[in-house]
């Protein structure tokens, strides 16, 4: 039983942080827009969302222990 909450939990941290990731992303994205910040870093945004939504689908469709 201690086993799967072990997987259960390391699952759940690979969603959070990549739900982390995208809106880190998307906070830049429109702090680029409103031109509070260089407008280059649009590339890192980008990049953050794409890492954070493939990290969260990881997390998601992850193998189960069943």
């Amino acid at each position: 039983v201690n086993d799967n909450l072990t997987k259960e939990r390391e699952r759940m941290k690979k969603i959070m942080f990549g739900n982390s990731l995208m809106l880190l992303g998307i906070a830049i994205m429109i702090l680029a827009g409103l031109k509070v910040i260089y407008v280059g870093t649009l590339w890192v945004s980008f990049l953050l969302i794409i890492v954070g939504f493939v990290m969260a689908t990881i997390g998601f469709f992850g193998k189960d222990s069943k």
